[in-house]
């Protein structure tokens, strides 16, 4: 419900910490072995965006408002994380937000396991565990993926931004989806964390 999403922020992360440590991060840490990634995002969106990866990840593709990670022998069915910033075209933060939670689970056969909404310093985000069903355009392979995320309206420069972090799996990889569980907490924008929705 709306009114347990704009709880306390850090509800998520130190929930478990005490019940079991490898499910998520402390508040100041990164977990056991990963390190902290960090990327800027170009001079039209000049922002920081930083999140834990083990070393097994591999950058692929790359430019200013774009990167791409990916992990996996296969083409078809490797695991993807995209970092992405683009021109915010809506009226405020907020919106933007609101539009990308109104399209990113879209079809039918998707749907939202857990989410958070709240405000950051200069913006408003959307934090999200769920599924893409096979008929959405991200699913990898045409199968059932499961997508851990957050989708930023951000103001910077007096700009408006939408930033973006996701990352993908075949929802039969259980060890993936687990991992993504301790990467999303750690994710941060210009050093400020972005919390995480309670994981289901």
């Amino acid at each position: 419900t709306a009114e347990r999403d704009s709880g306390p922020v850090r509800v998520a992360v130190q929930k478990k910490g005490g019940e079991n440590p490898t499910t998520a991060p402390a508040d100041d840490g990164i977990p056991e072995g990963m390190k902290e990634v960090s990327v800027n995002l170009g001079a039209e969106c000049p922002v920081d965006v930083s999140l834990a990866m083990t070393d097994d990840w591999t950058q692929g593709s790359a430019n200013d408002d774009f990167h791409s990670f990916s992990r996996g022998t296969s083409v078809t069915d490797a695991d993807a994380i995209l970092i992405t910033c683009s021109k915010g075209y809506d009226e405020s933060p907020q919106s933007i937000v609101d539009a990308k939670k109104k399209y990113t689970f879209a079809e039918p056969d998707s749907s939202v396991l857990s989410q958070r909404t709240g405000s950051l310093a200069a913006g408003s985000y959307w934090s999200y565990q769920g599924v893409l069903g096979p008929t959405e355009i991200f699913a990898i392979n045409q199968e059932p993926t499961v997508m851990y995320g957050t989708r930023i309206g951000y103001q910077t420069n007096g700009r408006l931004v939408d930033i973006g972090v996701e990352m993908r799996a075949l929802e039969t990889d259980a060890d993936a989806a687990e991992e993504f569980k301790q990467m999303l907490p750690t994710v941060t924008i210009d050093g400020e964390k972005v919390p995480a929705p309670r994981f289901k």
